[in-house]
């Protein structure tokens, strides 16, 4: 659907509420303005500290979650029971108009590989993506909000990570435009130096940077997923500071590149 923004907004960029209250209230205001906008949310913090309440210990493995079956379950109740509807409701007193979609409605998914010899559990990769729910909030002028959560094909939900959901929704959608907002500036040679920042780089480079360790650990599958969505036909795809009120609407309606621009 040429025109469509897809926004992956999570990870600590979702941690501080004035901010967040912030962002949704551009989101709302660029899809009040004829923007057709889809937000893939995390839910990082939220999900740790309810495994924190339940007594079960959250483990990472290059930059995945490893989620078991008890984990799962609490995976999908934050998500879609909680972070989800929290969105939906925030944007619509916002003044936006939005709809919750769990992605187990969108997103088929098979059992993750190991990673470092790290079996992650319930953890997938999205092998197919049926966007029609999507296609009808959007249709409906709604802020499609989405969750991170895969129809596993032994029936189950499995956890996806947040990046790659949305780079292949926003392939499967044709989308015009790609946005993931952290809380940097964008991806920078030197993670510790803003002045390092990387303006615009095509994905040649990217892949480059990741064999010579500037890009590791969670900007991995957010940068690989990023360059598979620009071989599905993005034209861009855009790493954004969400901490920075206006970056979002800046980027959205052409008027600046505030963060780097990936492109084919």
């Amino acid at each position: 659907m040429a025109g469509v923004i897809v926004v992956k907004y999570g990870g600590s960029a979702m941690e501080d509420p004035a901010q967040v209250e912030e962002i949704l209230r551009e989101i709302a205001g660029l899809t009040k303005g004829g923007f057709p906008l889809v937000l893939v949310h995390g839910g990082g913090k939220e999900i740790s500290a309810e495994l924190e309440r339940k007594g079960l210990k959250a483990v990472f493995a290059g930059g995945f979650r490893v989620t078991e079956e008890a984990a799962m379950a609490v995976v999908e109740e934050v998500l879609d029971r909680k972070v989800n509807p929290g969105i939906v409701a925030k944007l619509n007193e916002l003044g936006g108009k939005a709809r919750g979609i769990s992605g187990r409605r969108i997103f088929q998914a098979k059992k993750a590989a190991k990673v470092d010899g790290v079996d992650l559990g319930r953890v997938g990769e999205a092998r197919g993506c049926d966007p029609a729910e999507v296609k009808k909030a959007l249709a409906a002028h709604e802020t499609a909000v989405v969750s991170p959560v895969g129809q596993g094909n032994d029936g189950g939900a499995m956890n996806l990570n947040a990046d790659v959901a949305a780079a292949a929704l926003a392939g499967a959608l044709q989308a015009g435009q790609l946005v993931f907002l952290s809380d940097v500036p964008g991806l920078m040679r030197d993670p510790k130096d803003a002045a390092t920042l990387i303006r615009e780089i095509g994905t040649m480079e990217l892949a480059n940077l990741e064999k010579e360790g500037v890009i590791r650990g969670g900007m991995i599958p957010k940068c690989r997923s990023a360059a598979a969505a620009l071989k599905q036909g993005l034209k861009r795809v855009d790493f954004v500071d969400g901490r920075v009120a206006g970056n979002l609407t800046k980027v959205v309606r052409g008027r600046a590149a505030p963060g780097t621009v990936l492109k084919p």
